[in-house]
């Protein structure tokens, strides 16, 4: 199964939870909400990679 890294830049709206809804029928999505600056950087850089795709609202 695809990973698929979704970034949130201002946090997460409708348009946003409508894909990735979406998306998590096909792909194993996890949600980062950089609004929020808990992630720290080396742990975000490590996801990117990790991912097969990563989107940026």
């Amino acid at each position: 199964m695809v990973k698929m890294l979704c970034l949130l830049n201002d946090g997460p709206d409708t348009s946003s939870a409508a894909w990735i809804e979406a998306l998590s029928r096909i792909c194993a999505v996890e949600v980062i909400d950089l609004a929020r600056k808990e992630v720290p950087y080396d742990a975000l850089v490590d996801k990117i990679f990790a991912s097969d795709k990563v989107v940026s609202w």
